[in-house]
């Protein structure tokens, strides 16, 4: 059964292209760009996720993340 998000993926899609706006007109590389975001996601989660829930949804991050990389060059 696929995941419904609450968000559209036209929303989705708009943000995420102004993040990697923002990455491209700085010419950032592929170990700045994942330091940056994966900075942004810790600040995200320590900022706005109780303490008692952080683990949990940083474990479901993970997982949803290792799930949607290509493991294999198409």
């Amino acid at each position: 059964m696929p995941i419904i998000s609450k968000y559209s993926s036209q929303k989705i899609e708009t943000i995420l292209d102004e993040v990697m706006d923002v990455l491209h007109k700085n010419d950032v590389s592929v170990d700045l760009s994942l330091m940056v975001l994966g900075n942004s996601i810790t600040h995200i989660i320590n900022s706005q996720v109780p303490v008692n829930k952080r683990a949990e949804i940083s474990d479901k991050f993970v997982k949803a993340l290792s799930s949607s990389i290509n493991k294999e060059d198409k």
